[in-house]
């Protein structure tokens, strides 16, 4: 499993990992998770559950840009997830569809007890 380091939109970095998991759908969800000081405890949801047929592979997942701005940019900087095009409107935004890569799927662990 591997560790990165997350830049947040403040200029904070922290190292994270990333945790894959399923919505109730099926779809994809992702979770970071940052070192607490030798822990691993949750720092957000990276993706956003949309119920949307374009998402229901688990390659595909959109990203909450909303809540973690600077996620986007982290998943392509590390290859993780490459920027589809698409975007799907909810409430008052606008999320992107991402592509997961063979690397995320590679690197990422499979669940949050694999972590801690």
């Amino acid at each position: 499993m591997k560790t990165y380091e997350f830049k947040d939109q403040y200029g904070v970095v922290t190292r994270v990992r990333l945790v894959r998991d399923a919505y109730a759908d099926g779809s994809l969800a992702v979770q970071m998770l940052y070192d607490a000081d030798g822990y691993w405890d949750f720092w957000g949801d990276v993706t956003v559950n949309l119920c949307d047929v374009r998402n229901q592979n688990m390659s595909y997942a959109y990203v909450d840009t909303n809540n973690m701005p600077a996620v986007a940019d982290f998943l392509t900087r590390n290859g993780l997830a490459t920027y589809t095009g698409l975007t799907r409107p909810s409430g008052f935004c606008a999320y992107p569809l991402y592509a997961f890569t063979s690397e995320f799927f590679e690197t990422c662990a499979n669940d949050v007890e694999e972590v801690r």
